[in-house]
């Protein structure tokens, strides 16, 4: 069945009286001309002044870079890699690049084996012609990637400007603006080709949902390499003219108050984040550190990027609402990096829309309501914002359901991508499908849901993934990183799936006799450390299984879903299974470290001793460690601590000593010794 687009009026070509170009390039000229003096960015910073780029600066800069680029024989349709920490650097070679008619390849600079690996690939996929970055940056990136960068043409941004010709040619529509590489997927990246018309139309798409009124305020954290980070936290308030404030990713998921503190301080209207932040800051936010928030004025908050949990905005709107957030500036959205960014949105002051459907009928991809309570309750996307609307269409047939059927999204209108870079073969079977009946091309989301009261809501993936953190991460990708972990493990022969409530389940199938005297414990254990240490997710469920329990297609393709209802229907071929954690347990044992460390304040601040106390007993509740496992001097992640862990643990030190913990001292401190000394020292 096809379902239209939502239409509002457009007002982001408009600011004022004057008609704006409709490409980004154009824009930053027009505003450096009539309106150089005012605020394009602003980098708020932990120490010191903030950063500030007004549009007139930015152009300036920008302009250094395209003449630097021209200098270097870069011209229009060279594809140039962006490898920046976050900061001003990123944008004004952005803005730099396409002035000089190149092509940005955003890259985030790799922090790990697994990062580099990507970045690697992502490289070799591309074929950049020069890499651009700035002295912090490759300083950084020296120790570990040194080989890689010694290979590449350098060009650091914030050298001298080369006497020259500016490369003045106006932008054409059909220029690629961006390669904007699918996140999470370490295998086989691709790069989605993005125009500048496709960039504009996407910024009219989200116009018809924000529904901008004068100038909006714009407070991000996103990594800027992923499409919502860049796209829509970096782009769409510069494309109206109004002020982003940027802050950095890794600060945010150690410290979620920095956030809404930035929407507080400086009046932000609008921000964006996937649903795991707004989790986030209800964990990791005390009620203490929220008396010093006021958020009335953060009038559209977007929940998307992974599935959006109507439990998940319940909480944050209980937890916020009395220091001003307002539950109806809670605006879900459904997008991809195939598509730009967005394809639906909720209305502005709308609030988000959720509804109660029968699960066994969902289950037959059938659309059932059901009364309030009973049933499983979903959350809307909102209304379709692209202009050639979606159709929900069997995935094996391609023909277009009925309205009371899930199928599978597909997208039409002129804000997707182009295709995949260097792949035609994927972009033909993903950008270019038609109906039976020859109408399109449609782009194939890979995800399943329905239209219900004009409204899209999305309900699953047809390949295996795993969503974490605001990553997309392929199954199979996983897996072949656990084939690396433990020798006892059959190769090929390990399932991950994650399961509707989010949790991650580990299936790996093992010969009795390898179990050792603990039954598995102990693998289970390196399993879950090794895991966690190598992609940055946390399994909550190990299950070690007899040979042959998983299950594959005729094709070969193992069956994920099926192969854990399999097992779980027949538990005699389940030799362990090894739950992380247990949420009763882990209350019990945070409320015993904390006790245990107010009693040794008693007299005064915390000893280090207390504090190397404090970090062994709530890791030891939390992280399933033993008191053998725990080393003070190993570092956080090795230990089975992930970032969202990190933060809760924090939070409760912060409340038991009565003193606030700074970002970087968590940024610079990376063991539980180093963290106890330093604090342990302040103190004295």
């Amino acid at each position: 069945m096809t379902f239209p687009p939502s239409f509002a009026p457009e007002t982001g070509d408009t600011f004022g009286a004057a008609v704006l170009p409709p490409l980004l390039p154009e824009r930053l000229t027009h505003f450096a001309l009539h309106r150089g003096q005012e605020t394009a960015y602003v980098f708020p910073t932990s120490a010191g002044p903030e950063e500030i780029l007004s549009f007139a600066d930015l152009a300036a800069r920008a302009g250094s870079v395209a003449r630097m680029l021209h200098a270097a024989g870069h011209g229009p349709g060279a594809r140039l890699a962006l490898v920046f920490q976050p900061g001003p650097s990123f944008v004004v070679a952005v803005m730099g690049t396409w002035l000089a008619g190149c092509t940005a390849v955003p890259l985030a600079p790799p922090a790990s084996a697994s990062a580099r690996t990507r970045a690697e690939a992502i490289l070799s996929e591309s074929h950049c012609a020069a890499l651009l970055t700035d002295p912090p940056t490759i300083s950084d990136l020296r120790t570990d990637w040194g080989d890689v960068l010694d290979r590449l043409s350098l060009i650091l941004i914030d050298g001298p400007t080369p006497d020259g010709p500016f490369p003045d040619r106006p932008t054409q529509e059909g220029d690629v603006a961006i390669v904007q590489y699918t996140s999470g997927s370490t295998g086989t990246p691709r790069g989605v080709i993005v125009t500048h018309a496709a960039l504009a139309a996407q910024n009219r798409a989200i116009d018809r949902s924000l529904k901008p009124r004068g100038e909006e305020r714009f407070v991000t954290w996103l990594p800027p390499e992923h499409d919502m980070g860049l796209v829509g936290g970096l782009l769409y308030n510069f494309w109206r003219g109004g002020p982003t404030y940027i802050l950095s990713p890794t600060s945010f998921v150690r410290r979620p108050f920095i956030w809404l503190d930035a929407i507080s301080r400086f009046g932000a209207t609008i921000s964006v984040a996937p649903n795991f932040a707004y989790d986030l800051c209800v964990r990791g936010i005390s009620s203490e550190r929220r008396k010093k928030l006021d958020l009335s004025s953060w009038q559209v908050a977007l929940n998307g990027a992974e599935p959006v949990r109507p439990e998940t905005m319940d909480a944050f709107v209980e937890a916020f609402a009395p220091h001003g957030f307002d539950a109806r500036a809670f605006m879900p959205c459904y997008g991809l990096a195939e598509a730009t960014l967005l394809v639906s949105g909720a209305g502005r002051g709308e609030g988000a829309t959720a509804a109660w459907f029968d699960p066994e009928a969902l289950e037959r991809r059938e659309v059932r309501t059901t009364p309030v309570g009973e049933g499983v309750r979903l959350s809307s996307s909102g209304a379709v914002r692209t202009t050639g609307g979606v159709k929900i269409v069997d995935p094996e047939t391609g023909i277009p359901c009925a309205r009371e059927q899930i199928g599978e999204i597909w997208v039409a209108g002129d804000s997707l991508g182009q295709g995949y870079l260097n792949r035609p073969d994927d972009t033909l079977a993903t950008f270019r499908t038609r109906l039976p009946d020859g109408t399109g091309p449609y782009l194939r989301t890979g995800d399943t849901g329905f239209v219900w009261q004009d409204e899209l809501y999305v309900t699953g993936r047809i390949k295996d993934i795993v969503l974490c953190h605001g990553r997309t991460l392929h199954a199979a990708d996983l897996e072949r990183q656990l084939n690396r972990l433990d020798p006892v493990l059959r190769s090929g022969r390990i399932a991950v799936h994650q399961s509707d409530d989010n949790k991650v389940v580990i299936l790996a199938e093992i010969v009795a006799s390898r179990l050792g005297d603990d039954g598995g414990n102990d693998i289970a254990r390196r399993i879950m450390r090794g895991f966690l240490a190598e992609s940055g997710v946390e399994a909550h469920e190990i299950l070690l299984i007899r040979p042959g329990s998983l299950l594959w297609t005729t094709s070969g393709k193992l069956r994920r879903a099926e192969s854990l209802a399999h097992v779980r229907k027949d538990p005699d071929r389940i030799l362990l299974d090894w739950i992380a954690f247990d949420l009763t347990q882990k209350a019990e044992g945070r409320t015993r470290a904390v006790n245990r460390l107010r009693d040794a304040c008693a007299d005064g601040p915390p000893s280090e001793g207390a504090l190397i106390a404090y970090f062994a007993d709530w890791m030891i509740a939390v992280a399933d460690l033993s008191e053998d496992d725990f080393d003070p001097e190993q570092p956080w992640a090795d230990q089975g601590l992930d970032s969202l862990m990190i933060t809760e643990m924090v939070t409760d030190l912060e409340m038991t000593i009565g003193r606030e913990i700074v970002a970087d001292m968590l940024f610079e401190l990376h063991t539980p010794a180093a963290l106890a000394a330093s604090l342990a020292g302040r103190a004295a």
